[in-house]
């Protein structure tokens, strides 16, 4: 998990009393989080966190919603491309995959296909915090009929 330091000087107060010795005060960011949603109810026991990957499985259809707690740039990864977007539909694989921003941490995610999948369809949706570039969070999506 990457944090961000920053450090602010203590100044010294004028007159007779004791030194603070000019101590750095630490404040240290708290990484962001995001909820998910299928088809409209929440996913309880689901949170997304930077730097720890999940893995979520999804039918062909079925509507997904991510919401960060934090302004984020979304970014979809199919077939070795990155795609960003506020409104994105890509075909991969006999695939539609949509990406309709909500908001600027709130993404709606669907697909559609009008063949079976033999296999599972697996892209990738990267959420980066816009307050800290280092926060990074990476949801695998394996999609199946």
């Amino acid at each position: 998990m990457a944090v961000i330091l920053a450090t602010v000087l203590g100044l010294s107060a004028c007159g007779g009393g004791g030194d603070d010795g000019g101590s750095p005060v630490v404040v240290v960011a708290s990484p962001f989080d995001i909820g998910v949603a299928v088809s409209g109810q929440p996913v309880g026991g689901l949170l997304i966190l930077p730097g720890v990957p999940q893995t979520i499985l999804l039918s062909v259809g079925q509507d997904i919603e991510f919401d960060a707690s934090e302004p984020v740039v979304w970014s979809l990864l199919v077939g070795g491309s990155a795609v960003s977007g506020a409104g994105v539909t890509v075909s991969y694989g006999g695939v539609e995959i949509t990406l309709v921003a909500q908001t600027d941490s709130r993404i709606f995610l669907n697909t559609a296909t009008n063949f079976f999948l033999g296999a599972p369809l697996i892209f990738t949706l990267v959420a980066t915090s816009r307050l800290d570039f280092a926060q990074v969070a990476t949801i695998q999506i394996q999609l199946t009929n």
